[in-house]
């Protein structure tokens, strides 16, 4: 979902200083992390906070009383909440565990009647048994995914009663962002040839694509001091923690992309 406007790579989330206090949660190039800086040399890391920051204002300048662009927004949240295929693969696992529970039932059946020998009785009841353990494991697991679905769900449901009456997003949240933009570009060449590893590009699922400065909402950082009214910055805390994340978007907090 975030890619470098310089090589065309893939950005990874990893995590600067992260046995300090000054932990940070920074995306980067892969192609430059992996490869190393000369393959990539113009892209720098850029704080999630600050690409959280920059898509709430873009979002903000967008719909500022823009109404077609709220309908189309809105066209986008009804897609993603209709969507339930989740929902259609949990069904079909329950039916396929409820036959295979009447199949080893029948089979027990058989077995009193005497219609089916000891041997074979028990080599199908555990096979059918074996079956069933799989399932209710996978079962398990998509139960977990379900319920993060409808929580997803219910959000996105609240956010289109902000986008009804027109109300700004107030703070970031994962999954109106997910839901609507299609990717985000970081770094890029403005017209007049100047390098900014700090652009970001938002391509929003409508087509719509709106560029912010990045560098305007970078935190401050708390390694920052004043000292007689001057603000300095010691520059002995730059080593990077290997602590990468290689699955973009998904984690579970209500954090960035």
């Amino acid at each position: 979902m975030l890619e470098c406007g310089f090589c065309g790579g893939t950005l990874t989330r990893r995590k600067w200083h992260s046995s300090s206090q000054y932990k940070k949660d920074i995306w980067q190039c892969v192609t430059s992390t992996k490869k190393g800086k000369k393959h990539c040399p113009h892209s720098k890391g850029i704080p999630e906070e600050a690409i959280e920051k920059a898509f709430v204002e873009s979002y903000r300048q967008l719909c500022n009383g823009n109404k077609d662009i709220l309908e189309d927004f809105l066209k986008k949240l009804d897609e993603t909440l209709n969507e339930s295929s989740l929902e259609k693969k949990f069904t079909k696992l329950q039916k396929k565990i409820s036959a295979l529970d009447k199949k080893k039932n029948n089979l027990v059946d058989m077995r009193l009647d005497e219609k089916i020998d000891k041997e074979t009785y028990e080599i199908k009841y555990t096979e059918i048994s074996l079956k069933i353990d799989e399932l209710l494991k996978e079962k398990s697991s998509l139960e977990s995914s379900l319920d993060n679905e409808h929580s997803m769900k219910k959000r996105l449901a609240e956010f289109r009663k902000t986008l009804q009456n027109n109300q700004v997003l107030d703070e970031f949240d994962r999954y109106v962002f997910e839901s609507i933009v299609e990717k985000v570009i970081v770094g890029g060449v403005e017209e007049d040839g100047i390098i900014d590893p700090h652009k970001l590009i938002f391509i929003y699922k409508t087509g719509l694509t709106d560029s912010q400065d990045g560098g305007k909402f970078k935190p401050k950082r708390k390694n920052a001091k004043k000292s007689n009214g001057i603000v300095t910055t010691k520059t002995d805390f730059c080593s990077q923690a290997s602590d990468e994340d290689n699955k973009l978007c998904s984690h579970a907090s209500n954090h960035a992309c």
